[in-house]
């Protein structure tokens, strides 16, 4: 089998963070893969496997017909290009008509949260050989739209690596972390609000890349307006997020719309605790086993509490133990090969 995986570049995000993910996993399971690059190099470059080869297409513009035969001459001979995001498939299904590329099956991975969609893009999904969704929403949004069947839509849960060795907590800290690209939609700005209520010893790091040069904009005028620049740092460039957890006493996720998210099974993998807003799928499969890391509003008292109460808690064993049960049960890379590959299978059958 050969797998062709595409997207426009590996910046710090959920996505990029995927296709990192299952590129080497592929490798390290003997299957073929290559990395195609619809723009030029990015942060995550460097993750990927050394063995595995990436090639840039270094796209100047939307109907370059030089980028077009660089796609043909690097996904001709795939089994399954597998394509990340709605705006890359979107190019690579025109480079597909345009060039001729007949012999790849067609496996596209659904990122985004939303359910507003263009014409075009519509229909495209009906082409695709294979829909797959990191939030079972967006699977059932797909079915019942008609614009996939559902024998070609598939859910697959988001994953990371788990951490290289044991993260030991400074249990002393009172230091937060919070991880999230800077866009309205990770709600930074609550969370920078509930700072401002907690005693001054509490401090709060917030690491992301930019998404939208005016939300950032927004917060670092809320965060002056409140006066917390002395206890709010915004944290870029950052792609090991392991290597930064000792130093926190626990997490903060205030983002108001997920799918998965992918950072809330980094703090599971690393055993930190965290206080998270009721979004997503692995925010549902949470409700079982850490019901207190779950708050359903953005009451601000609802969430001082819960803060208060991490902070006077002394011990995570059962929490711990917790954790270690959801990653077994739903996110082990062992679980996530064997559907990976399943749907691979299918879509090539």
């Amino acid at each position: 089998m050969k797998v062709v995986l595409i997207n426009d570049k590996l910046n710090a995000g959920g996505a990029e963070k995927m296709l990192v993910y299952i590129a080497n996993m592929l490798y390290k399971n003997n299957i073929e893969v290559s990395v195609v690059l619809l723009l030029s190099k990015a942060a995550l470059d460097n993750q990927i496997h050394p063995n595995i080869p990436i090639n840039y297409i270094n796209r100047t513009s939307r109907f370059s017909i030089k980028a077009f035969v660089k796609i043909k001459k690097f996904v001709k001979e795939a089994d399954i290009v597998h394509v990340h995001s709605r705006y890359n498939l979107r190019y690579y299904m025109i480079a597909k008509f345009l060039m001729n590329i007949k012999k790849p099956r067609i496996f596209f991975h659904e990122h985004v949260p939303s359910f507003e969609i263009d014409f075009f893009t519509k229909t495209l999904f009906a082409l695709v050989d294979g829909y797959v969704a990191v939030q079972d929403k967006m699977r059932q949004w797909a079915v019942e739209k008609k614009m996939v069947t559902s024998n070609k839509a598939f859910y697959l849960a988001n994953t990371v690596d788990a951490p290289i060795k044991p993260i030991i907590y400074n249990n002393n800290s009172f230091k937060i972390i919070m991880i999230g690209n800077y866009r309205p939609q990770k709600n930074q700005l609550f969370a920078v609000s509930l700072l401002a209520k907690l005693p001054n010893n509490y401090s709060l790091d917030i690491y992301g890349m930019i998404d939208d040069e005016n939300y950032f904009r927004e917060l670092k005028t809320h965060i002056e307006k409140l006066g917390q620049q002395h206890r709010v740092n915004l944290v870029q460039g950052i792609t090991n997020i392991y290597d930064q957890l000792s130093q926190y006493k626990f997490a903060l996720h205030t983002a108001s719309i997920e799918t998965g998210p992918l950072v809330l099974v980094e703090y599971l993998y690393a055993k930190l605790p965290f206080i998270t807003y009721k979004t997503g799928d692995v925010v549902t499969l949470l409700q079982d086993y850490l019901p207190n890391f779950i708050i359903d509003s953005f009451n601000e008292d609802e969430w001082l509490n819960s803060i208060n109460n991490f902070n006077k808690k002394g011990s995570w064993v059962h929490e711990k133990i917790q954790m270690e049960n959801i990653i077994e049960q739903h996110f082990s890379g062992k679980n996530y090969l064997t559907k990976l590959l399943s749907i691979y299978n299918k879509i090539i059958a």
